[in-house]
């Protein structure tokens, strides 16, 4: 599966974004907020709010597996299914960086395939996580 990469640096008072993609192992969307670790972490827990959380641990949330339906970008596909990793760590007293991960693919006729472009989603969960920090 090809996974995206988006930054998003929150600090000082500047905010600055970044965008990259890669394919397998995949490269990861980081967050660096000048706010303390335990707010950052509660701001991420909300913005995967109606995703079933599969696990929390050590500063990393696993959700499950997700249906909806396909975004215009997405054509060709019945229904999506997607999950999200966050990783939440701390780097000083108010600096935390979060990384997320999206993993989805579509379902097309009888099977499932890889949806290589998960930046939307990424988009997505990064504005929760903003929205939700305050």
């Amino acid at each position: 599966m090809r996974r995206a990469a988006l930054g998003l640096t929150i600090g000082w008072g500047l905010v600055f974004l970044g965008v990259s993609v890669a394919s397998g192992a995949g490269m990861m969307r980081m967050v660096v907020a000048d706010l303390p670790y335990d707010r950052v972490f509660a701001a991420a827990m909300r913005s995967v709010e109606g995703y079933p959380i599969e696990r929390v641990a050590d500063g990393v949330i696993v959700t499950g597996w997700l249906w909806r339906a396909p975004r215009p970008d997405e054509p060709g596909f019945e229904r999506v299914e997607e999950r999200v990793t966050l990783r939440v760590e701390p780097f000083g007293e108010r600096i935390t960086r979060v990384t997320v991960e999206v993993d989805a693919r579509g379902w097309r006729g009888d099977t499932f395939r890889p949806i290589g472009d998960t930046r939307g989603t990424a988009r997505e969960v990064l504005a929760r996580l903003r929205e939700a920090q305050g």
